[in-house]
Order: C-alpha cells, then sequence, then structure tokens
C-alpha cells in the first residue's frame, strides 16, 4: 500500500490531523510536525528514489501517534472519500479476533440493519418503528457498502462507503452515515439516561425500535456485552463532527430490547419550534408525500432542552411549498412552529399556518 500513495493525499490528511509544515525544507523534503515532538519528512512529489522508504517512516510514525494499525491508515489516506464505522465487541471466552458463529452472524446481521435503518430514516423520515417492504434503494446500498476484515481488539467488524457515492432518491452514502451517526448518538445518551422516555425523545434523531433491536444485537447471544460504534469520516467531503466512538456499556443490550418494545406502542405528540435550514423538498404522488420538506437545525420541544436536529415538516398547501422551495434554493433561514405527528407513521411537525424568514 504504501507504494501506491500520492503525495498529494499525504500532505492534505497530514493537514487536516493536526500537523503543521515548517517554512523551511531539508533537502527538498517537506518537514512536517505535530504537538508531542512528532517529526516526518514528506517527499517533493512522487516517483522519487526514496519516496517508499520516507512514506514507510510516515505510516509507522502516525501509527504510533494515533495507535491504528498501519493498514488502517494507508486506506484512509488512499481514499479520501471513505467514511468508515468500526463496530467493535467483546465476546467472552475466545481469543482476541474471535467470536463464536451465532455471536458472529448476530453481529453481522444488527450491522447490516443499522444501515438498512439509516438508509430507510434518510428517505422515509423518522418512525417510531418501520413496517412494510423497504426502499430498493436500501438493497442498492447494501451491496455497494463493504465490509473489512476482523482484526486485533476484540471481535472487530469493518464497514466503509464512499461519502460520495450517489443512489436514486438523492442519497448519499455520507447522508446515510450521517444519520446512522445521529441515531446512535442520541441512543447512546438515551440508554445513559436509563429511562424510556429518553428514547421517545430521542426518536425525531432517528431512533426507531428497528435500530433499537439492530443495536441490541451488538451485545453477544445474551445481550449483556459491552460494545463500540466508531466513526471516521472521508476528509472529501466536510463534516461537523469529528471521529468518534460512541461506547455502549455492559447490560445496554437488555435496555435497548425494553426501549422496542416500549417505542413501538408511542404516539408523536406536543407542541414545537425548529429554526434552522430547509435541507430537501418532497412532493410526492400520495397524500402523505405531498409538500413535505427537511429542517436541519435546532429543535425545542416541551419535553427537554433544545437540539440540533433533522426535522420533517409536512406543510399546509401548495402555496406554502412554493415559498418553502424558494427558501431553500436561497438558503434562508426559517423558523415553523406546530404539533408533532405520527398518523402518517412518519414523526413530523405539522405547523398551523406556514413559516417565518428569519434571516
Amino acid at each position: 500500500m504504501a507504494n501506491t500513495l500520492r503525495v498529494a493525499d499525504i500532505t492534505t490528511y497530514l493537514a487536516e490531523t493536526g500537523w503543521r509544515r515548517a517554512p523551511r525544507d531539508w533537502n527538498g523534503a517537506g518537514i512536517w510536525s505535530h504537538p508531542g515532538d512528532f517529526e516526518i519528512l514528506v517527499p517533493a512529489r512522487d516517483g522519487l528514489g526514496d519516496a517508499r522508504a520516507r512514506v514507510d517512516e510516515i505510516l509507522r510514525c502516525l501509527s504510533v501517534l494515533e495507535d491504528r494499525p498501519v493498514r488502517e491508515i494507508a486506506e484512509e489516506i488512499a481514499h479520501p472519500d471513505l467514511d468508515t464505522q468500526y463496530v467493535r465487541t467483546f465476546p467472552a471466552g475466545h481469543a482476541v479476533g474471535y467470536t463464536s458463529v451465532a455471536a458472529g452472524f448476530q453481529t453481522v446481521q444488527g450491522v447490516r440493519d443499522l444501515l438498512a435503518i439509516a438508509t430507510r430514516t434518510v428517505m422515509q423520515g423518522p418512525h417510531f418503528t418501520f413496517a412494510g417492504r423497504s426502499p430498493g434503494a436500501v438493497s442498492d446500498l447494501l451491496k455497494i457498502a463493504e465490509f473489512g476484515p476482523s482484526r486485533a481488539g476484540s471481535y472487530v467488524v469493518e464497514v466503509r462507503l464512499s461519502a460520495t457515492i450517489a443512489l436514486p432518491g438523492d442519497l448519499s452514502g455520507r447522508a446515510v452515515l450521517g444519520q446512522m451517526h445521529e441515531a446512535v448518538a442520541a441512543a447512546q445518551t438515551a440508554v445513559s439516561a436509563n429511562r424510556p422516555a429518553a428514547f421517545g425523545d430521542a426518536v425525531i434523531a432517528g431512533v426507531s425500535a428497528n435500530l433499537c433491536r439492530a443495536l441490541s444485537d451488538l451485545s453477544g447471544i445474551g445481550q449483556e456485552q459491552p460494545f463500540e460504534i466508531g466513526f471516521r469520516w472521508g476528509r472529501a467531503v466536510p463534516v461537523e463532527v469529528g471521529a468518534r466512538v460512541l461506547r455502549f456499556p455492559a447490560g445496554s443490550g437488555a435496555l435497548l430490547q425494553a426501549a422496542a418494545e416500549y417505542l413501538r406502542h408511542l404516539d408523536a405528540s406536543g407542541q414545537a419550534t425548529v429554526s434552522g435550514v430547509i435541507e430537501t423538498l418532497h412532493n410526492g404522488a400520495g397524500s402523505d408525500e405531498r409538500w413535505r420538506i427537511s429542517v436541519r437545525g435546532e429543535l425545542q420541544t416541551t419535553s427537554g432542552p433544545a437540539r440540533r436536529r433533522k426535522v420533517w415538516v409536512r406543510l399546509p398547501n401548495e402555496t406554502t411549498y412554493e415559498r418553502a422551495s424558494a427558501a431553500h434554493h436561497e438558503r434562508r433561514l426559517v423558523r415553523i412552529a406546530g404539533e408533532l405527528s405520527s398518523t402518517s407513521g412518519r414523526i413530523e411537525l405539522v405547523p398551523a399556518e406556514g413559516f417565518d424568514v428569519i434571516d
């Protein structure tokens, strides 16, 4: 892998991970330093005689600094468009890197379901529970996303997906893994609160009964073991959040199973207000698919503090939808107040009138 890395990709990776280039060079090679007394030499261009040795030194240094395998770092440098997710489980009684066939199958099934649910959430909006047949784009995405090999560090499953891959319905790889990150982070917060109502509050972030059950599959056959889900983002597409590991303690699996049952019996209600930018527009043929938009911004409900969320909104008429379309194209900030509803199955904000442009 080292001999296939380009100098341009190495330098952009260094620049985006806290390294700084010195104003001077050494025999034509760039001098890069990192807080903590790390210093490396980067070849001036591809194809130089000592380039392979220099790149090997760079990868070894990065491996020590980041405490990650050389292969993993090299793949990230070579493929700046790839978002990567790591699911780490901790099966008892097995050598590092191994698990039972039953537990391994359950883990893979859980990861597959997380991807499918995130895709449905992006396309159809948040639900307490998803039922019926999945859209065809779910199958398309599952064929494109890649599983990597397990590696040392308990039983680790790696999934990667191009942030720039485009599917029908304005669906992108980054949108799917971004939605998964948002929902898993909200589920982690609800687990730490250790009360069913916390999961109800997290539905607007994409936490569903289906997602809770998929997460519980990562906790082992007895649903007692801890697990972690890590996210790293391809630097080709900017993202608001950095690399992150979301940890679920022992016992989370049983709580997530209980949360799945709890969410199946809930309905959305209560006043809410969202302030932000219109992210998407939807005007389908069916009555439940007409005049819908999604807004990314600060959501305020009666049950807790304001949080940054993507909120689906069902507008009252075509005139209001046309106003929303104009605000979307002009990137105007809007404020929408109304009632939360789930009568269509999707969690939506239903305004009594329309919306206000606030910028």
